[in-house]
């Protein structure tokens, strides 16, 4: 594991000796050449973690040893209350259950010693941040964003391990090794995350910084002019009462895979939303160019016919999602889109011509919640202008 709890049993034999105790409990009968070896290997990795010999074979006996090796590598044990948690790390105990609610990682109702010492390390990341001075709504909303956006990577995760699992499920020795690949997998996961965010904060920084007078960067905070797209799949819902829910699945992440294959700075990918993705730029002539390619490429790539639409306007972002008159705006003129159209505003217009692009006049549509008729064109782009 990549952080130990620190408590020791009295006795725990090691190299030859935990060996040849591993032998005498009949771990190891009938085994020869790389499955003893794998197997071997497993049952000193859990010796390791402080798994006693009994429970060594029950777990051999009963086929749950590739389980419990995944059990340990991504859970390790608790030796602290949540009382004890908040008292190490100088915090006060509700502000720690809200801190670990909001992160996703749980609170039990009993006072039962679940936390280890990774979660302390957690603990005190959250006083530091306290003591940094960030503010504690922030704090809290981008600690749930991170929530969010973990569960729907571990369901993910969790479903391409099922899949080889099952796929071998009758070969335990393949699951046997899959469990000490995730095993180490985990140990480096903490490593490969931090890296990972270090990057994309930094790439962030710098594509978000405000920039030399006459910029069109967005900044890190504030209300500010920014465009929004949004893309969706033409005649989805129809299509759900005739296809498996699997193929409309597939057919969802292609969407948002297309997506983030065409957006590039200063366009930038919000989120996907079942058969929709969210875009946004400071730029909307580089956001109309990236729309005017997504629903160009799902043709070619035999996608159903997408739709997009494109707007204008001061927003805000709070906690990794943007807020304001243009977002909503670009949902109803998108459901005024036809199939493989991009629909834009008079702003976004604007931005265009200026570029030395075209549009065409679709008319003007009454919206719900929006004063007036709204005048929307249709975007044809130069072929020079399409990337």
């Amino acid at each position: 594991m990549a952080i130990k709890d620190g408590t020791e049993p009295a006795h725990r034999p090691a190299g030859a000796a935990l060996d040849e105790e591993l032998e005498r409990a009949g771990l190891l009968d009938g085994l020869r050449g790389e499955a003893r070896s794998l197997r071997l290997a497993a049952l000193r990795a859990l010796a390791g973690d402080g798994v006693p010999i009994e429970q060594l074979v029950v777990a051999v006996s009963t086929g749950r040893l590739a389980s419990l090796i995944l059990e340990k590598a991504l859970d390790p044990p608790g030796v602290f209350t949540i009382h004890e948690l908040a008292s190490k790390a100088g915090v006060e105990t509700e502000q720690l259950r809200s801190w670990f609610r909001a992160l996703g990682r749980g609170v039990p109702a009993t006072g039962a010693p679940v936390y280890s010492h990774d979660d302390l390390l957690i603990a005190e990341r959250f006083r530091e941040y306290l003591r940094l001075g960030f503010d504690t709504e922030k704090l809290f909303a981008t600690a749930r964003v991170w929530g969010r956006n973990l569960g729907s990577f571990v369901d993910a995760m969790s479903g391409m391990v099922e899949d080889v699992l099952l796929a071998a499920h009758d070969d335990p020795d393949v699951v046997l090794r899959y469990a000490m690949e995730v095993r180490r997998f985990a140990e480096a996961e903490a490593q490969i995350v931090a890296h990972l965010l270090g990057t994309m904060l930094a790439q962030r920084i710098r594509s978000d910084a405000v920039g030399a007078a006459g910029s069109r960067d967005i900044t890190i905070t504030g209300v500010q002019e920014v465009a929004f797209c949004f893309a969706d799949l033409v005649g989805f819902t129809r299509l759900g009462e005739k296809l498996p829910v699997d193929i409309l699945g597939e057919m969802a992440d292609d969407l948002g895979a297309l997506a983030t294959d065409l957006a590039e700075a200063p366009v930038r990918v919000v989120k996907a939303i079942g058969d929709a993705v969210m875009l946004m730029s400071p730029d909307p002539v580089a956001l109309a160019r990236t729309a005017v390619t997504i629903v160009d490429e799902a043709q070619a790539r035999g996608l159903p016919p997408l739709r997009a639409s494109v707007t204008l306007g001061t927003a805000i972002s709070r906690a990794g999602d943007w807020y304001g008159r243009p977002i909503n705006l670009a949902s109803r003129v998108l459901s005024a889109a036809q199939p493989h159209q991009v629909l834009v505003t008079d702003a976004v217009r604007e931005a265009l011509h200026q570029a030395g692009w075209s549009t065409s006049p679709a008319g003007a549509f009454d919206f719900k919640g929006v004063p007036g008729p709204t005048p929307l064109f249709t975007v044809e782009a130069p072929p020079q202008a399409r990337p």
